[in-house]
């Protein structure tokens, strides 16, 4: 990677991009940032310079290794099909990643997947990700029949305003005032939460809108992308998405049923060695501000048998915004060169 570009440069998810970027050991001669025309102008430090960011023009692409896109599915349907004209794009939108010839990848996962790109590829959703990167050596192994989830997941998957809800709500309480009423600090005085009711010291059990059945656009997300991306189209998924009052870190507690008998001694060695994984023991595990916040890798732990021989019992976790989001499309492209 030498000349990259990002478009959605000023997200909670372009900004851990860019940290992401600048710690790692990838030499980078060139990058362009860009947003939309409200943030045009806005000026982020990388390594020793200071980059202004651009209004998100195809043009402004031209002559890039790769583009990473963090914006909205709206703005990716419009703007990323120019862009892969010019550079390969990595998108961490939602609207590529079910598309029959759009790879969908997690590098500890399927990596092979990324030879069949036509200049788009999607990063899959941040529950998707850890899930997938814990279940697959252990699918590998005993082979996978079912998976019941409860994801517990954090603002800041919401994005900025989400996360400045959560402070104004948490402020509020402290103070012992109501935290449901407008922000005097808005310049509007409408409410501006993202969310269906109070998010601070709560659990709110819908992530995104509902369909006829009563599956909520988050758990159709980690559904379908889990049987793309582990190659098991008819997988049976059952999963409930939960918002928790908390700012950084997504959670995972998983059952999953395989179809042979998968001991939970052998899962612990198996987890213990598989890529991407840091297994901690029952003395070690804690929740996502004490451990995942800030670090790369997917925690596992609580591993233990589940009703019958053939269920394991875990709980995942990981930052959301790191290797739910930026890191692994940073490895993505780390596939591509």
């Amino acid at each position: 990677m030498k000349k990259i570009g990002i478009a959605g440069a000023t997200g909670l998810v372009g900004e851990t991009l860019i940290r992401v970027l600048e710690s790692g050991p990838w030499r980078i001669v060139e990058l362009r940032l860009f947003a939309s025309g409200r943030s045009a102008g806005t000026r982020i430090d990388f390594q020793d310079n200071e980059l202004e960011v651009k209004k998100l023009d195809p043009k402004g692409f031209k002559g890039l290794d790769v583009a990473f896109f963090c914006l909205e599915p709206e703005l990716a349907e419009e703007f990323v099909p120019e862009v892969a004209k010019r550079c390969p794009v990595i998108d961490k939108s939602s609207h590529f990643r079910l598309k029959e010839d759009v790879p969908l990848i997690v590098p500890e996962v399927n990596p092979e997947a990324v030879k069949n790109h036509k200049n788009i590829i999607a990063n899959p959703n941040c529950t998707t990700i850890p899930l997938t990167v814990a279940i697959a050596p252990l699918a590998r192994k005993f082979g996978l029949k079912a998976l019941n989830v409860a994801t517990y997941q954090s603002v800041s998957g919401a994005g900025r305003k989400a996360l400045e809800q959560l402070q104004f709500e948490t402020e509020c309480l402290a103070m012992n005032q109501e935290p449901t009423s407008p922000d005097p600090r808005a310049p509007t005085p409408e409410p501006r939460s993202p969310f269906p009711c109070q998010v601070a010291q709560n659990v709110i059990p819908e992530i995104g809108n509902y369909d006829p059945a009563g599956n909520t656009a988050e758990e159709l997300k980690l559904i379908n992308e889990t049987r793309k991306i582990l190659s098991l189209p008819d997988l049976l998924v059952n999963v409930t998405c939960v918002r928790v009052g908390v700012k950084h870190g997504h959670c995972l507690a998983v059952t999953a049923r395989f179809e042979k008998k998968a001991w939970w001694q052998s899962a612990r060695t198996i987890l213990c060695n598989a890529p991407g994984v840091l297994f901690m023991t029952t003395d070690e595990y804690s929740g996502p501000a004490t451990i995942a916040e800030g670090h790369d890798e997917v925690f596992v732990s609580r591993l233990r048998q589940g009703a019958v021989p053939e269920e394991l019992n875990f709980w995942v976790m990981t930052d959301n915004l790191r290797k739910g989001a930026a890191l692994n499309a940073v490895q993505i492209a780390e596939l591509l060169f």
